[in-house]
C-alpha cells in the first residue's frame, strides 16, 4: 500500500492505458459490426464519434445518441454506441442535405448536418448529425444523389447566409 503512495504515477498511467485500451476495443467490436452488416465494396466513409440529435417524428426534445455513421453506396446508416439505436435511410428517399444549428425548433449551438428524406410509410422527415468536417459529409452525401433537387439547393443558400 505504501508503495502506491510513493508511486501515484503508476497508478494513474493504468488507468490511463485501461482507457486507451476499452475506446481501441469498443472501436473495433464496431468496426466488425460494419463487415458482418455491410459488405466492404458497399461501404465509403465511416466516421465515429458522431452525434445523432433523432429524427423529426420523434416526439420530444432532440436526444443526443453518440455513435458512427456509415455512408454507403446505396444510402446512409447511424448505429448509437451504448442503445443499439439505428437510423437507416436509402439514398432514394433522401431530398435534402443542407448545413443548419437547429434540429426540432431548438438552437443546437453547433453545426449539423440536416438530411430531409421520405419515411417508410411516404411522409416526410429529417435528421441531423454532428459529424467532422460538415462540408466534406455534405458533399459525400449528394454524390449519392443522382442529381441535386431544388430544394437541397435553396436550403444550402439558406444556411449559408447564417452567421454561425
Amino acid at each position: 500500500m505504501e508503495l502506491i503512495k510513493e508511486q501515484q504515477w503508476i497508478v494513474i498511467a493504468i488507468i490511463f492505458f485501461g482507457i486507451i485500451i476499452f475506446i481501441s476495443l469498443k472501436r473495433w467490436v464496431d468496426q466488425q459490426w460494419i463487415e458482418r452488416k455491410f459488405n466492404k465494396k458497399n461501404v465509403r466513409v465511416v466516421s465515429f464519434g458522431v452525434t445523432s440529435y433523432g429524427k423529426l417524428s420523434e416526439p420530444g426534445a432532440p436526444p443526443k445518441h453518440i455513435g458512427f455513421l456509415v455512408l454507403l453506396k446505396d444510402g446512409l446508416c447511424f448505429r448509437s454506441r451504448w442503445r443499439k439505436i439505428e437510423i437507416l435511410i436509402p439514398a432514394s428517399t433522401i431530398i435534402a442535405v443542407y448545413h443548419d444549428v437547429t434540429h426540432k425548433g431548438m438552437d443546437l449551438f453547433q453545426s449539423v448536418v440536416k438530411i430531409d428524406f421520405l419515411s417508410q410509410d411516404g411522409t416526410q422527415d429529417g435528421v441531423a448529425f454532428k459529424v467532422p468536417y460538415p462540408p466534406q459529409w455534405i458533399q459525400a452525401i449528394e454524390s449519392l444523389l443522382p442529381e441535386k433537387t431544388e430544394v437541397s439547393n435553396r436550403k444550402n443558400n439558406k444556411s449559408n447566409n447564417k452567421k454561425v
